[in-house]
């Protein structure tokens, strides 16, 4: 019979000399050796705190991924392992999910008495989390209806004041010129986000991360002004002082804010208003007349997709999209910018777009359509505490089933979430037992997930299969029609067969250049991943 093996783990607040881990490391493996354990790995925090998260410490990160293939998990002592309660709870729980066992060298916590100690701790960490929900729910209910600000930074163009138990916005005078200023350039003079995004950059004023570390006297991180983030400053409720929140079933967001109401349906205040309601809605009709994709069932179309796929042949520079519909037809192009205008330094190359897309996108799907389309998946121990968080949830709501009527309406659904639960325990658990990254089946083909994506998505895809398009620029004199022999396009092949032995990626580029291929799907070897175009597979 092979030995039980065990993880060891230790953990300092802070690293010093007389605090060195060794001598708890040493005591750890020789209790391991006292019963006959097998160490197969060892894995240390310094400088992390105690009541810091699990998924925050590289060390427990690697303790996690391990946990499948070990028996027990191993410390010199329980605090070693966790000053809170919850998270120490967490690890029991990702332990019990995986079959392994939580112990210390110091006994306190045995294989003999190890489910003793964890129904214990179990039932205090319950306790405990209940409390602390209903404190923070009652806190925040309290203060949202006496319009205080209840943490964090204070939306662009306030700041905080007050006392702690009375928190208000105050309007940043600075910040608030911005906004007027941009506001009053979008309604009343034509601007538009972009250009209003590139000015204040080219000015030099401080987007609202920096603005308010720079109030506060803290070092600068050298942010620049994003579309997205004008956009947000501009369009969210709180521009009229009013405390707002995330419409139920949204992620928190400015496109999802809304007011928070008082018991008479009125928005409740925390601050004096920066725009005024004509203002503010003229700005926000303004940004959603410009969107694409946003109250008009039209999706967004993302950047060009050949943007850095297509190149020049004279500069090697990118092919850049001029978009232009005349009527409704679609006259669009790809240009060169080094060879327009006076100060061109070559010939000008131009190209009409739709043909070149069609062209590229055909030659693409023919290739490689066909192909199953692979994602790598990177181990970070996150699908441990995944797993014993769906397995927690399947333990209640089994309990649960046993209390109703087999035949009635309730039953149904929690059975439909049952099966839900077992097939995400089920991947999990299979994610969980590989502590190395590898390449895993996306669920389709190239051609499928082709079809799902937008303009952005299957420029990626373009990226991933090593796509570069080459233009040349037209003959003198020779008819102003799509010429197909100007683009010269070539394709490396998918990363996860590029990153394979020698011999399987030559297959695999013979297998590319026929002309109806069959389906392929390799599965590479341990590689070292510094060159590796990868998308890191996590769980929502």
């Amino acid at each position: 019979m092979s030995p039980k093996t065990v993880v060891i783990y230790d953990r300092l607040s802070r690293l010093f000399a007389e605090e060195a881990p060794d001598h708890r490391i040493a005591i750890c493996k020789a209790y391991a050796k006292q019963r006959g354990w097998k160490v197969v790995h060892v894995a240390i925090d310094t400088n992390v705190s105690g009541a810091s998260k699990l998924e925050d410490r590289p060390g427990m990160r690697e303790v996690l991924a391990w946990m499948p293939r070990a028996d027990y998990v191993l410390a010199a002592k329980l605090d070693r392992y966790a000053r809170s309660v919850l998270e120490f709870q967490r690890l029991l729980d990702a332990a019990k999910s995986t079959h392994a066992t939580v112990v210390t060298a110091d006994s306190v916590v045995s294989p003999e008495n190890a489910s003793i100690i964890i129904n214990v701790l179990a039932a205090f960490a319950e306790y405990e989390r209940d409390m602390i929900k209903a404190r923070i729910t009652d806190s925040k209910k309290h203060f949202r209806s006496r319009g205080n600000h209840l943490g964090g930074l204070a939306p662009y163009g306030y700041h905080v004041v007050g006392p702690i138990n009375d928190k208000r916005w105050a309007v940043d005078e600075a910040a608030a010129a911005i906004i007027r200023e941009c506001a009053d350039k979008l309604i009343n003079h034509g601007a538009t986000l972009t250009g209003l995004m590139h000015d204040l950059n080219a000015r030099g004023v401080l987007p609202p991360a920096d603005h308010a570390r720079a109030r506060d006297g803290r070092k600068l991180r050298g942010n620049r002004w994003h579309l997205t983030t004008l956009r947000d400053v501009l369009y969210t409720p709180a521009m009229r002082g009013w405390l707002v929140q995330a419409a139920p079933g949204d992620k928190r967001g400015a496109l999802t804010h809304q007011p928070v109401l008082g018991t008479e349906g009125i928005p409740l205040s925390a601050g004096p208003e920066i725009l005024d309601g004509e203002t503010w809605a003229a700005v926000r009709e303004s940004i959603d007349s410009r969107a694409v994709g946003r109250g008009n069932d039209r999706s967004r179309s993302g950047k060009s997709p050949l943007l850095h796929v297509a190149r020049c042949s004279e500069c090697d520079g990118p092919m850049y999209k001029q978009r232009r519909s005349v009527k409704g037809k679609d006259y669009s192009t790809y240009v060169c910018r080094k060879g327009v205008g006076k100060r061109g330094i070559h010939a000008p190359n131009v190209i009409i777009a739709r043909n070149l897309e069609e062209t590229v996108f055909a030659d693409f799907l023919r290739r490689f359509g066909r192909f199953n389309l692979q994602r790598w998946a990177e181990p970070d121990g996150s699908a441990v505490l995944q797993l014993s968080e769906v397995t927690t949830q399947i333990e209640r709501l089994a309990g649960n089933l046993a209390q109703l009527d087999p035949n009635g309406t309730a039953a149904r659904v929690v059975i439909a979430q049952l099966g839900a639960l077992e097939k995400r325990q089920a991947d999990l658990r299979a994610e969980a037992n590989h502590a190395e990254g590898r390449w895993v089946d996306a669920g389709g083909t190239v051609a499928d997930e082709w079809e799902r994506r937008n303009d952005e998505g299957r420029r990626a895809l373009l990226a991933d299969m090593g796509a570069r398009v080459v233009i040349r620029p037209a003959t003198p004199g020779a008819p102003k029609r799509f010429d197909p022999s100007r683009a010269s396009v070539t394709f490396e092949g998918p990363a996860w067969v590029r990153e394979t032995d020698p011999a399987t990626a030559e297959l695999a580029a013979v297998a590319a250049d026929e002309s109806e291929p069959e389906t392929l799907s390799v599965r590479p070897r341990n590689v070292p991943t510094q060159n590796r175009t990868k998308t890191v597979e996590t769980a929502a």
